[in-house]
């Protein structure tokens, strides 16, 4: 370990620091010190002193960089969660649109089975009523996805049509339906 300055091995160091510290020169206060304290110590030796051990200007650049460095690194962890969060959403997206193309197409020959005679024609409008639903409730789940807010939107794709509407409901709309068409034809 190299020897301490004259300085740091000074009494009066606290009052040299608080003097260097305030702007005086080296030269100011190897004078105050000889002529308050009938203390030697040179001018350049304060001056190392300065540049070595109470460099603030390098401090300050030291400090700023950990800071700047600090700052980058929270701003990689804000765009990796928000990347994160984008790709959730990308995959909702996904789920919704495929449940939606599924909405239109079950699967199942719904106009063979509007035809069967051997098919309880409620359940198959109970069936289109549920596909329709879903539908509707996928679109509307993506658009809340899309909009451009800053509202947080939590996506339920597992709902359980079955209780949507009552039996009474769908004859009800059966009824109105076979009025619409009638009239409309």
């Amino acid at each position: 370990m190299p020897p301490k300055s004259a300085v740091e091995r000074s009494k009066h160091r606290d009052e040299i620091d608080d003097l260097l510290l305030e702007g005086k020169s080296p030269r100011f206060v190897s004078a105050w010190l000889e002529n308050t304290y009938n203390e030697h110590i040179s001018h350049t030796a304060i001056n190392n002193y300065r540049k070595n051990k109470l460099n603030v200007p390098k401090e300050v650049a030291i400090e700023y960089k950990k800071k700047r460095d600090n700052e980058k690194k929270q701003e990689k962890k804000s765009t990796q969660k928000k990347k994160k969060m984008v790709n959730k959403f990308l995959g909702d997206l996904e789920i919704l649109d495929v449940i939606i193309n599924d909405s239109y197409d079950p699967g199942i020959d719904i106009k063979r089975l509007e035809h069967d005679p051997e098919v309880d024609q409620v359940q198959v409008e109970n069936l289109k009523l549920k596909k329709r639903d879903q539908a509707i409730k996928g679109i509307n789940a993506k658009t809340n996805i899309l909009k451009n807010d800053d509202t947080n939107i939590e996506v339920n794709i597992n709902n359980n049509f079955d209780d949507l509407f009552s039996e009474e409901d769908i004859l009800r709309f059966i009824d109105e339906s076979d009025f619409i068409e009638e009239n409309t034809e």
